[in-house]
């Protein structure tokens, strides 16, 4: 069964939100986590009843009427031999039907709106601009001004992620802190992104991947270009298989290899979760 277009727009905000992250914490994720079942609750119990309500102000009783009237006189000429789309009757309350508001579809194509919006700025877990028109098809602010700078996301406030990620926490079922740290950080120079031959990535370190610190796992990644030219999957699978093979660290990484599968990745682990 297809999912709904409410369903679809849940499961957007649901990642949004973070809802399969709830282990982690740091930062954001301890906020959301803090919020998580008012978040629920309101996706799951208040959304789509008000939406409803609101709607069920445009439904009328006399819609009900003319479909029933309409199926009526259709059956009726079927029986006597006429096509029900050469019938002036049948096209009158046709037309009639068509002019009533239809809640079912007001409500799908509302959910379908707020979720094209929020793609609009949602994408991989990152807020961006992302254009949906043709090429050059711009809307200005423009007051009158002579020269008027503008560019895609001028509305939206810039933070090079790459500089802020640090330090990643997540715990253990058994309540134990992992950290993927950052320790060596290659960065774009003033905002100029890097040639796709030299694109940045999170590689696990080469030396010293995995130490111990307080009673927490911490495992050391660089960002930078990877010479092997490997995509993101590759890194974070070879990335896992050397953490998980690292000696000396059973007691992390047998609770790190825990499978957590999904349907479409049935053997993913816990690490791959998070490395993901």
């Amino acid at each position: 069964m297809a999912a709904s277009n409410y369903d679809k727009f849940r499961a957007l905000l649901a990642e949004m939100f973070m809802f399969d992250q709830a282990d982690l914490d740091f930062g954001i994720y301890r906020i959301m986590n803090a919020k998580r079942d008012e978040i629920l609750r309101f996706l799951d119990k208040d959304l789509l009843p008000q939406v409803r309500e609101t709607l069920g102000t445009l439904e009328s009783g006399e819609r009900v009427q003319i479909k029933a009237e309409l199926d009526k006189v259709v059956e009726a000429t079927k029986l006597a031999g006429i096509d029900p789309e050469q019938s002036p009757r049948v096209r009158e309350l046709q037309t009639q039907y068509d002019a009533t508001a239809d809640v079912g579809a007001i409500e799908k194509e509302v959910f379908s709106e707020l979720a094209n919006f929020f793609r609009r700025y949602y994408r991989e877990g990152d807020f961006l601009s992302l254009r949906r028109y043709k090429k050059d098809v711009y809307a200005l602010p423009y007051e009158g001004e002579e020269v008027k700078l503008h560019w895609a996301n001028a509305d939206q406030y810039y933070i090079k992620s790459s500089e802020y990620f640090r330090d990643y926490t997540f715990k253990l079922p058994d309540e134990r802190r992992v950290h993927f740290k950052l320790v060596a950080a290659d960065t774009e120079q003033n905002n100029n992104k890097s040639a796709a031959d030299k694109e940045r990535r999170f590689i696990l370190c080469d030396d010293e991947p995995l130490r111990e610190e307080n009673g927490e796992l911490v495992i050391c990644f660089e960002y930078r270009a990877d010479p092997e030219k490997r995509k993101r999957e590759k890194l974070n699978a070879d990335a896992a298989d050397r953490i998980l093979s690292t000696a000396g660290y059973d007691a992390w990484t047998g609770a790190l290899g825990t499978r957590v599968p999904t349907a479409s990745n049935p053997k993913r682990t816990l690490l791959d979760k998070h490395l993901n």
